[in-house]
């Protein structure tokens, strides 16, 4: 959602041709041509990538806000389960799910529609730093229950006093902390330049203005490192062990029937969990190895690619519900139940009042 690379182009394009922006004399018959052309490719019709792009953000809304809010609604509605550790980092992801679904996705779309910034400084520096929180945060919830897995299925009899909601809820506490601090250049670097020519409306961008390119260069490396490699590290060091149990049959002769079922259980779990890690991987690596690129190399020609990129991420907040239906029995029943009661308490309130003669 920076328009960094849309402003400087703009600002390439008048240089080319010796057209000064803020200095006078200015010769506004020489850049009739120029400007009306650009001016079009904010107001004329959308490309075929953006009309793509606009079908693909639809169904990828729609389906990360209601399976989200299922998921939510699921979770509070069982309040028992709130007291378990892994069910308190699911509700922790839906959240920063859901911020990407009513923040980000709203003012990418904005932006595909109409390439000039129109939403204000606010949600300028708000946008990107809540989605860099809400990834942030996914990512070490995600490392989170992987560990908690890992306990559960390494050290059965050590989980209870490991893993509690209290400290689910202050780790994640921590983690909403940390995720903040880290994201926290983007509220100063993130401004909104106007650019103004004579006898033209203002032109708005919403941009990255770092200091130094050596800045910008510094903490999109530092992201790659916090968000993906030591969370990776931490995961693969969890499930190598992981795996080692789900593919041992020996441990599984020395249980009793129950300590079998509850294990199994866990197996599952462990797998379903593997299975969010990788989508999560796949769907947020694309966008942060390009931007990175275009940070450090100045290459405009993975532009392109980018808008492609950052719905990969924001459909990622669809994929998850939907993973949860597929892979979760005990989330399918409590999803259905909620459903069937919403449902009832509909009819009911439709009925039509009783008449009394």
């Amino acid at each position: 959602m920076d328009q960094s690379l849309e402003y400087v182009s703009y600002r390439n394009l008048l240089q080319a041709h010796n057209i000064t922006v803020y200095d006078e004399p200015f010769n506004i018959s020489q850049a009739t041509d120029i400007l009306d052309e650009f001016e079009r490719s904010f107001h004329g019709p959308p490309s075929y990538n953006k009309v793509i792009l606009l079908s693909l953000y639809a169904p990828v809304f729609l389906v990360a806000l209601l399976g989200n809010l299922l998921v939510l609604a699921t979770v509070v509605r069982e309040r028992m389960s709130l007291g378990k550790a892994k069910n308190l980092y699911l509700l922790n992801l839906a959240v920063a799910d859901l911020l990407v679904t009513l923040l980000c996705m709203p003012a990418a779309v904005g932006t595909l529609i109409y390439r000039l910034w129109l939403y204000g400084v606010f949600l300028c520096k708000f946008t990107a730093f809540l989605q860099g929180v809400a990834v942030t945060s996914s990512i070490f919830t995600l490392t989170a229950m992987s560990v908690d897995r890992y306990i559960s299925i390494q050290h059965p009899m050590a989980l209870s006093r490991v893993t509690s909601a209290r400290q689910a809820l202050a780790i994640m506490a921590v983690m909403w902390t940390v995720a903040g601090t880290f994201m926290a250049p983007l509220l100063y670097v993130r401004q909104v330049d106007t650019v103004l020519l004579p006898d033209l409306p203002p032109m708005t961008f919403c941009i990255e203005n770092w200091p130094r390119d050596y800045d910008r260069h510094a903490f999109g490396c530092v992201l790659v490192v916090v968000i993906f490699i030591l969370p990776s590290a931490t995961l693969g060091i969890c499930y190598v062990h992981v795996g080692r149990t789900l593919c041992s049959t020996e441990p599984v002769r020395q249980l009793s029937d129950l300590s079998v079922t509850r294990t199994n259980s866990r197996k599952r779990a462990a797998r379903m969990l593997i299975t969010l890690v990788v989508i999560f991987v796949a769907c947020w690596l694309p966008y942060n190895i390009t931007s990175l690129c275009i940070d450090l190399t100045e290459d405009t020609g993975p532009v392109d690619f980018l808008p492609f990129a950052l719905w990969l991420g924001h459909a990622h907040s669809a994929i998850n519900p939907l993973m949860y239906w597929a892979m979760n029995r005990r989330f399918r029943e409590d999803a259905r139940n909620l459903m069937k009661a919403a449902r009832h308490s509909l009819a009911r309130f439709c009925e039509p009042a009783p008449r009394f003669v």
